[in-house]
């Protein structure tokens, strides 16, 4: 009952906001706090050698097949972000006619779903994808292979060198051991009512309910890097993954791992 009622609260929200079911396109108007990062930016008041965005990198279709996943993936790397989309009808059919609350994101938003490409915490050489689902919270379970049931697009920011891997991992490892399963999911974050804290400085700070939106963000805000999009409210506002792809945003001086133990500032 309770996921029936999230869905269809999801459902009028999101219809309300974010204009036609087949047509995702500009023409359709939606509200900035759906789709876009908006005012005031903490980019514009950075210099500009520590000024960020994205750019994107690779697009992926599930018509090219397993060929053509192999040649998209051969050229992600860490740090890239990848936005999932659906067909608006194939989504909104999985939404509307079999209630799949995973297809809300899809049939009423450009991208449905949001990982972030990161080196396994455990110290492996190995890439996976850091994000957080409705069905196992934050997670890091799946790897390029998993890709090929959504087409995508692979956003690359600029100076990845400039982000604190140390402190990035670190919130890794914790945002996991703390948002096991999907309860843990922020089924009210998801519809922009209330979202956890997208800018954590120490442990303490990293909470849950999050979303594969808010976790990428705050992740990232963790590890030295803010996007414009974390300078929202956490009330009334919807984090979308196109949101993040395509804010800009400024490196700081993220704190060190003591630092965030001991709660200094």
């Amino acid at each position: 009952m309770r996921n029936l009622i999230v869905i269809c609260a999801g459902a009028i929200c999101l219809i309300c906001t974010s204009g036609c079911l087949i047509n995702d396109s500009a023409i359709i108007p939606k509200p900035a706090w759906a789709e876009r990062a908006f005012l005031p930016r903490p980019s514009r008041l950075a210099e500009a050698e520590d000024r960020m965005e994205f750019g994107l990198i690779a697009e992926y279709r599930r018509s090219t097949g397993e060929e053509g996943l192999r040649r998209k993936t051969a050229l992600l790397r860490e740090g890239d972000l990848i936005a999932a989309r659906l067909g608006k009808i194939e989504a909104g059919m999985d939404f509307f006619l079999k209630w799949k609350k995973y297809a809300a994101g899809y049939t009423f938003l450009k991208y449905g779903h949001l990982d972030l490409v990161i080196r396994e915490p455990s110290g492996e050489d190995e890439l996976v994808l850091f994000t957080c689902n409705g069905t196992e919270g934050v997670n890091i379970k799946r790897q390029f292979h998993d890709l090929g049931s959504r087409d995508w697009d692979a956003y690359r920011m600029k100076s990845w060198n400039r982000v604190n891997i140390d402190r990035l991992l670190e919130f890794v490892r914790i945002s996991i051991v703390q948002e096991k399963g999907g309860e843990s999911y922020g089924d009210l974050s998801s519809l922009g009512f209330g979202n956890a804290n997208l800018k954590p400085r120490t442990q303490v700070d990293i909470g849950g309910g999050y979303t594969c939106s808010t976790v990428v963000a705050a992740a990232l805000y963790y590890a030295g890097l803010e996007l414009d999009k974390t300078r929202g409210s956490s009330h009334l506002d919807l984090v979308t993954p196109k949101q993040i792809v395509t804010s800009k945003g400024r490196f700081t001086a993220a704190q060190t791992s003591i630092e965030s133990q001991d709660g200094s500032p």
